[in-house]
C-alpha cells in the first residue's frame, strides 16, 4: 500500500505510495482517494500481482504509479527522480519494504530494525521483555520434532501461528500437549514458515463484549498521542474477530491502565512516528500486550470517520509529510459501531445475502454492504474472513446491541461448502463451531495473545 510525502504549508507535495496488494491493506482504495490527493501529489509503488493490476485504472485516478517489480537501488533512482518528500503504507506486508526504502531515501519512517520487530512476532515478544513492559513466554519452532518441548517450555493452554502473519490465518489454540504438538505437525507440513509458540493470555468475564480492544495512537517525533481505545465484539473460535465499536465500554481506571502500557510497548518497540494500532488482553491480572501492528487498525479509518470526522489515513499521510498536527483524543458523543459476519470455516463461497434492503431500512444502521456482489470466493479455514459491513451507531453500549441484534436477525446468507449449499441466519453463525477439534475446548473469554 503506500508511502506518503508533505511540502511546506498551502503547496502540494510529492509523495510516494506502496501498493503491492490493495486489497489487503488497513484503508480501501477508496478511503486513499479521499484522503490523499488534497494533501500531496501521489506515487504508487505497484507490486505485479494480479489484484494490483486490476486495481490499476483506480490507482490511476489518484496518483501515478511505478511498478516494485525491479531491483531496489533502481527502485530508489526511479523515486529519487521523481522527488517524494514522505513515505507511508496502509499495508502490514508492506512495513519492511518501505522502511528499508525510507531509509535509502533518507524520510521519515519506522527505521528497518523497528519495521522488522513489528512484523516479527517473537521478536516483539522478546523486546519487550527486555524492556520489561511484559514477559509473555514465546518460542520459535521451525521442526515438528520440537514442538512437544515448546509446548513443555511454553505450557499449555497455548497459541500457535505463524512467526509473522495478519487477519488469524492459521491461528490456533492448544489445550493440550497431545493436539498441540499435532497442530504444529500439521502446519509445518503443509507451510514453509516458521510458527511461534506463546503462552495463552486468559481473558476476563467481559461479556456480552470481546474480552480485548484495541488502542489507535499517533506517534509525532517520537511522542505518543493515544487517539481511541476501540471495543471489540466476542471472537469466534479460534480466533476470528467480528468487528469493533468506539468508544470501548471500560471503566476510566482500566482504560488509563491500557493506555499506560501501550505508550510503554510503543517506546520499546521504538516506534517514533506514524498512526499505530495496538491490540490489548484484557486479563484477570491487569491489561497485556497481544501485538503491536506499525499501521491503522483494518477498517478503523471508516468507524473514525463515522464517529469523528476524522480521517486517519489522512492523519498517516500528515504526518509522513512532516506537518504539524493535532492529536487530541477523540471523544464521539454516541457509540459507534462496525460488525462483520463470519462465514462458516468450510465454507468456499458467499452464494447469496438475504435481507439486505430490509436491514437497510431499521433504525441505528447507516450503511450495509458487502465487499463483492455475490456469488464470491472465500478463503475458508482458520483466518479472520470479512466479507460484509454492517455500520450502525446507537446512545449508548446497550443500545448498540439492541441495534445490531435486531439486524442480525434480518440477515441471513447462502454458502457454498465442498459438498453443499448451506443458508443460515447472522445470528446463527455467532455460535458456528471453529475449525479444529485443538479449539473445540478452549478456555472461556478465548481471545487471540
Amino acid at each position: 500500500m503506500p508511502f506518503s510525502a508533505t511540502a511546506s504549508a498551502g503547496a502540494k507535495a510529492k509523495r510516494c505510495w506502496v501498493s503491492a496488494r490493495v486489497d489487503e491493506g488497513a484503508a480501501t482504495p477508496g478511503d486513499l482517494s479521499v484522503a490523499l490527493p488534497p494533501l500531496a501529489d501521489v506515487l504508487f509503488v505497484v507490486a505485479g500481482s494480479e489484484h494490483a493490476r486490476e486495481m490499476a485504472p483506480l490507482l490511476d485516478e489518484i496518483g501515478e504509479t511505478v511498478t516494485a517489480d525491479q531491483p531496489h537501488d533502481d527502485l530508489v533512482a526511479a523515486l529519487r527522480r521523481w522527488g517524494p518528500d514522505g513515505i507511508a503504507t496502509y499495508s502490514e506486508r508492506m512495513l519492511e519494504p518501505a522502511a528499508r526504502l525510507a531509509a535509502s531515501l533518507d524520510l521519515a519512517f519506522h527505521t528497518p530494525a523497528t519495521a522488522a520487530v513489528l512484523r516479527d512476532k517473537h521478536a516483539q515478544r522478546r523486546r519487550l521483555r527486555e524492556a520489561g513492559v511484559q514477559a509473555t513466554p514465546s518460542v520459535v519452532v521451525t521442526r515438528a520434532a520440537d514442538g512437544p518441548a515448546a509446548l513443555d517450555e511454553v505450557g499449555v493452554p497455548a497459541v500457535v501461528k505463524p512467526r509473522r502473519g495478519e487477519g488469524s490465518r492459521h491461528t490456533h489454540l492448544v489445550c493440550d500437549a497431545r493436539s498441540g504438538a499435532r497442530v504444529i505437525a500439521d502446519l509445518l507440513a503443509e507451510h514453509s514458515f516458521p510458527l511461534v509458540v506463546e503462552a495463552y493470555l486468559s481473558g476476563r468475564p467481559s461479556g456480552p463484549f470481546g474480552d480485548y480492544v484495541s488502542v489507535e495512537s499517533a506517534v509525532c517525533d517520537g511522542e505518543v498521542h493515544h487517539l481511541a481505545v476501540t471495543g471489540k465484539f466476542p471472537l469466534l473460535e479460534p480466533f476470528r474477530e467480528l468487528g469493533h465499536f468506539w468508544p470501548a465500554s471500560l471503566e476510566e481506571g482500566e482504560r488509563n491502565e491500557v493506555l499506560d502500557l501501550t505508550t510503554a510497548a510503543l517506546h520499546a518497540l521504538g516506534v517514533t512516528t506514524g498512526v499505530v494500532h495496538s491490540e490489548v488482553k484484557l486479563t484477570p491480572e491487569g491489561p497485556r500486550v497481544i501485538e503491536v501492528n506499525g499501521r491503522i487498525g483494518g477498517l478503523i479509518n471508516e468507524l473514525a470517520v463515522r464517529a469523528c470526522g476524522t480521517d486517519l489515513a489522512a492523519l498517516v499521510a500528515r504526518i509522513a509529510l512532516g506537518e504539524p498536527v493535532d492529536c487530541p483524543p477523540l471523544e464521539p458523543t454516541r457509540v459507534y459501531f462496525q460488525y462483520h459476519n463470519a462465514p462458516p470455516p468450510a465454507a468456499i463461497g458467499l452464494e447469496a445475502i438475504h435481507g439486505a434492503r430490509e436491514v437497510r431500512r431499521l433504525p441505528g444502521i447507516s450503511s450495509y454492504r458487502s465487499y463483492g456482489p455475490p456469488p464470491a470466493p472465500l478463503a475458508g479455514g482458520v483466518v479472520t474472513t470479512w466479507f460484509d459491513a454492517l455500520c450502525g451507531d446507537a446512545d449508548d453500549h446497550a443500545g448498540m446491541l439492541a441495534v445490531l441484534d435486531e439486524a442480525l436477525q434480518r440477515l441471513s446468507f447462502t454458502f457454498t461448502l465442498p459438498d453443499e449449499r448451506l443458508t443460515v441466519g447472522a445470528g446463527a453463525l455467532r455460535s458456528v463451531p471453529g475449525p479444529t477439534a485443538a479449539a473445540a475446548t478452549a478456555p472461556s473469554g478465548a481471545g487471540a495473545s
